[in-house]
């Protein structure tokens, strides 16, 4: 009889981690927490939010468990937060969240039918993620380097997803250097052109509404 094994499968919300796949099998531990050039955990989120060392699975007498390694944003099950540093056991159909939602983890058994069930029927999208230490938007294994106005947009609508940002927040954000000086205002040229180039960068993924006279908000696409 072989041996049990899970697959961890990676996803987020806002479309989501693209498919990215772990195992974990008698006596493996699999260490998640955030990419970085010196990064040594072994499933790597390129999330800023995420913790260098977030939680870790393992499974140990046939029985898979989870545990938060003192996370700044918490690991939860099924929406129970778990406390750091104590075990919880999991199981195939378990909710497993990092950062309130932010990302989300699933299992399932690893043997034929499970492979033949997520490839046809799990329709996982495209990694989208921010790294504020690159100033890049990556998109599945995709970097996209962003200029630090248009980084600093995005990364103002994306943290306040579906909500209104005024335009003078962008401004006060993007041009804090120019906010108060009389000779060097911004103006709508400029913050709608780079509007523009923020669209384009997230086309097909996001898309950035304007509200008349007030700002912008941003929004996922939904499938």
């Amino acid at each position: 009889m072989g041996t049990k094994t899970f697959q961890i499968v990676l996803k987020s919300m806002h479309k989501g981690q693209a498919e990215d796949v772990a195992y974990v099998s008698e006596g493996k531990s699999l260490l998640i927490g955030r990419a970085s050039q010196h990064s040594t955990v072994d499933f790597k989120l390129y999330n800023d939010f995420v913790s260098r060392e977030h939680c870790r699975i393992y499974m140990n007498g046939g029985k898979l468990h989870i545990e938060d390694l003192g996370s700044k944003h918490g690991t939860a099950v099924n929406e129970i937060e778990l406390v750091p540093n104590e075990p919880s056991e999991i199981a195939p159909g378990d909710r497993i969240t990092l950062i309130h939602g932010l990302i989300e983890l699933y299992i399932c058994i690893d043997n034929d039918l499970t492979r033949e069930f997520t490839s046809m029927n799990v329709d996982i999208p495209p990694t989208i993620a921010i790294n504020e230490y690159l100033q890049t938007l990556i998109i599945g294994e995709e970097p996209i380097k962003l200029s630090a106005k248009e980084f600093t947009c995005l990364k103002l609508l994306y943290e306040n997803m579906d909500n209104l940002i005024l335009k003078e927040e962008i401004v006060e954000n993007v041009w804090p250097e120019r906010v108060g000086e009389p000779d060097k205002l911004v103006t709508a040229e400029e913050v709608a052109s780079l509007l523009y180039r923020v669209r384009k960068r997230v086309k097909g993924y996001f898309t950035i509404k304007a509200v008349a006279q007030k700002g912008y908000y941003m929004e996922s696409i939904k499938n």
